[in-house]
């Protein structure tokens, strides 16, 4: 099987354990970044593209790749749809971009969700989305993420840390990390299309009851909660049935023995 030129973009908490995975298989992977100093020590094992995330420029001489995967948050980035722009301006000439984004573009809603359901036109992130299928029609995938958590990082910790939370009875919508590099590195091998999935794990339990079972479990406290609430079930089956992909991780197997309050 050939190497794939594969383009990373926001190689930070996600993209580092699917930048190993891909490293792991040999393929051909160039990383994105504003600083190539603090890559000096991976050079030997990948490429480098020096980015103005402000311009429209890439300092690259491969404009054609055959996978572009792009993971940057929104967070630190006052014009965010204008820097997925920019990045989509310089490689309009690539076979597949993977685009991940969240769930939090659907509108505040009670009840299942799904990719047809409404979103909010106004969500930063949903204009980042818009940006990718207008570059790359008939060739993008975006995965809209719920709440992303592994074994470094779970929202119980921020929730013991509080005094009260809110919503007792809203359903939580998680999935594992490794889930998602699976999902990402499975559409690796897939002929692009032009779709938009959710991932998330196929079980929604309310915040009391999940978050204090780590609470109790791994912190012996209890997470104090007020009022019911109501809230919205992603539902992430669309993926798992065009793919035949089973979520393996979950929700509930999480160790976090290494993770202090």
């Amino acid at each position: 099987m050939r190497k794939k030129k594969i383009l990373l973009f926001g190689v930070g908490w996600l993209g580092k354990e699917l930048l190993e995975s891909l490293l792991g298989e040999n393929q051909d992977v160039y990383v994105a970044t504003r600083d190539v100093h603090k890559w000096v020590s991976f050079e030997s094992k990948l490429k480098l593209v020096e980015v103005d995330f402000q311009s429209a420029h890439l300092n690259v001489e491969v404009t054609s790749f055959d996978l572009v995967i792009i993971m940057l948050p929104p967070s630190g980035f006052s014009n965010y749809a204008q820097v997925i722009k920019n990045i989509c301006l310089n490689l309009t000439e690539s076979k597949h971009v993977v685009y991940t984004s969240s769930t939090g573009v659907y509108q505040n809603q009670e009840g299942f969700v799904n990719e047809e359901s409404k979103v909010d036109e106004q969500h930063v992130v949903f204009k980042a989305e818009q940006e990718v299928v207008k570059m790359f029609p008939g060739k993008y995938t975006i995965l809209r993420l719920s709440g992303l958590i592994s074994e470094d990082r779970h929202p119980t910790i921020h929730l013991l840390k509080k005094e009260k939370n809110l919503g007792a009875d809203v359903p939580v919508n998680l999935v594992h990390r490794n889930d998602v590099i699976r999902a990402i590195n499975l559409l690796k091998e897939s002929e692009p299309t032009s779709e938009i999935y959710n991932l998330s794990y196929p079980e929604n339990p309310s915040r009391s009851d999940y978050y204090n079972f780590y609470a109790k479990n791994f912190f012996g406290r209890l997470i104090i909660f007020s009022g019911g609430g109501h809230g919205k079930t992603i539902i992430g089956s669309k993926f798992a049935k065009k793919y035949g992909y089973k979520y393996k991780t979950s929700i509930w197997g999480v160790e976090l023995n290494n993770i202090s309050l």
